[in-house]
Order: structure tokens, then sequence, then C-alpha cells
């Protein structure tokens, strides 16, 4: 993977990124939303009914588009992350990290000894066997691992999660953490200051922030605000607003 659609040296070097979730379970689909100009594509493997032959179809798919994927997996568990880095994720998204210890399990499944503990093998990411030295070489540099904060838990142990070594990037996610924190209302100003106080901290640190957006003027504000990476809705809502929009003409 080069620097040019490496999301993380992108981000790194001071680019910000825009991408969407793709929920959807068609490769060409995946192929031909890669096309439309995102910077990404970040496949929803936590609220999608994906398995690991779906995920490595459709990261399979955004390569021919050529774009890079990211996963957002199920959960933050060691066999999820390799099958997503595996199959040739650019970097992955664990979400629900509440603290410290959850956020260094994540860096241990992402990251090759002696940062971390993941295994090596015959993966598509490794050319299936025939790249092994030179992916070995520079998946701990190239992968981007994001840690989610959703839950109130999540933002008061802030701090020390931006503490942990290996972690890259704090991933908010404004509906689930409105939920934990008992606000119904995405436009609600107290929500959006905390996600903000995320943004701002998260940098602060030296750390990247990205977040969703369910539409492109919060994609304007959370930008604003200091996210480098902006998921802005999915293949799903972009199908349902067109159509929607159609049949209203």
């Amino acid at each position: 993977m080069s620097a040019t659609d490496n999301p993380r040296a992108r981000m790194r070097a001071g680019e910000s990124l825009t991408g969407t979730f793709v929920q959807s379970r068609d490769p060409g689909q995946t192929e031909y939303l890669g096309r439309l100009g995102f910077d990404f594509l970040a496949v929803e493997g936590e609220h999608s009914a994906m398995g690991v032959e779906t995920v490595q179809a459709l990261v399979s798919a955004a390569a021919l588009a050529p774009i890079p994927a990211l996963v957002r997996i199920a959960g933050n568990e060691p066999i999820a992350i390799a099958a997503a880095l595996d199959a040739g994720a650019a970097g992955v998204i664990v979400p629900r990290v509440d603290d410290a210890a959850a956020a260094a399990a994540a860096v241990a499944a992402t990251r090759y000894p002696p940062i971390g503990e993941r295994g090596l093998g015959p993966s598509r990411a490794t050319g299936f066997g025939v790249d092994i030295p030179a992916y070995l070489k520079r998946a701990n540099v190239d992968l981007l691992l994001a840690i989610q904060v959703e839950t109130g838990a999540a933002v008061d142990a802030l701090d020390s999660l931006l503490e942990v070594d290996g972690v890259d990037m704090i991933f908010v996610g404004p509906g689930d953490l409105g939920c934990s924190l008992g606000i119904d209302d995405p436009k609600d100003p107290e929500l959006r200051r905390i996600v903000e106080s995320i943004i701002t901290r998260s940098r602060e640190a030296g750390r990247l922030a990205g977040v969703w957006a369910a539409n492109p003027a919060d994609a304007a504000r959370w930008r604003t605000a200091g996210a480098e990476l902006i998921i802005l809705g999915s293949d799903l809502i972009w199908l349902a607003r067109g159509v929607t929009a159609a049949l209203a003409e």
C-alpha cells in the first residue's frame, strides 16, 4: 500500500478524509461506490449481516475501484480483528472500547510482535503467502487502529484511552454515545459539545480523530472541530434518500 492510498499515512500528512459505510453485501455495488469520489470505504461489520467471507469479498471489491477499505468489526475480538486485516483492510474500527485494558487488547490483536500478538499466515493481505516478509515489515506502520468512544464510560476513561500506545485514532459514534448518555436528540447541543470535546482532546494528545456524520452539515461541523476522518452516512442511507427524493418529485 503506497502513501497515496494509505488512510493512516494521508491523515498523518495533514489530509482530511471522507468515506461512507458499506452495509449491503454486494461486491459489485461496493466497487461502484468506490468509484464515486470517496477517500475510503468502511465495511460495516458491526450492524450488518456479514461473515468473514463477506468482509473479504467487499474489501477485495473496494480494491478494484481502487479505494482503501476500513472495517468496523463486530466487537473487540482478536479473531474478528485478524480476519478483517487478513482480508486486506487498511485498518479496523473497534467498537465499544470503554477502558484502557480494552484498548490495549485491540492493539495486541492489530499489531504484530513485538508491539502486539497478531498471528501471521498466508492471507489475502500477504498475497496469499507470497508477500509475507514485505507485509510483515510494513503492517505495524501502515494499518490504522481506531477505537470507538460511544459510551459514557468511554468518555470518562478518555484520558487513559489516549495513553495507550498503538492506538492511532479515537472514533466517535454520536448515535450510540447519545443513547448511552440518555440524549435522544442527535442535534442536542450538549451531545455536540461532548463530541467536539472528544475530538479536541484526542488531537491535543497527538491522536487522530474520526466521527460518523448523518449528513453533510454534521460532517462540516465535525471537520471544523478538527476530525481528520469522517464516515458520512452509508450506502443504504444514500439509496433511501435518493429513492425518497425521486418519489417525492
